[in-house]
């Protein structure tokens, strides 16, 4: 019987995460740049969880984009008046 596998989209900065979860360590995550900047990219790991590739996939995003910015600038307040 086949089994039942899980996928989720995910945007993360600029790029999308594609999650496929089969239930225990049968999981993988793609990662999708934006339009124009590359061909997907598969992040793998043997014996890993789910969440440790989506940890891995995200430091791979921020190691191509850079580092993000403070949390205070992200989330200040406009005070225009």
């Amino acid at each position: 019987m086949p089994r039942l596998v899980a996928v989720s989209m995910k945007p993360y900065r600029t790029y999308r995460l594609e999650l496929q979860d089969a239930g225990g360590t049968n999981c993988s995550v793609v990662i999708h740049p934006p339009g124009g900047r590359g061909a997907p990219h598969e992040v793998v790991g043997e014996g890993v969880t789910l969440g440790e590739l989506i940890n891995r996939a995200k430091a791979m995003v921020d190691a191509v984009l850079g580092p993000r910015p403070p949390m205070a600038a992200r989330s200040a307040p406009r005070r225009d008046w």
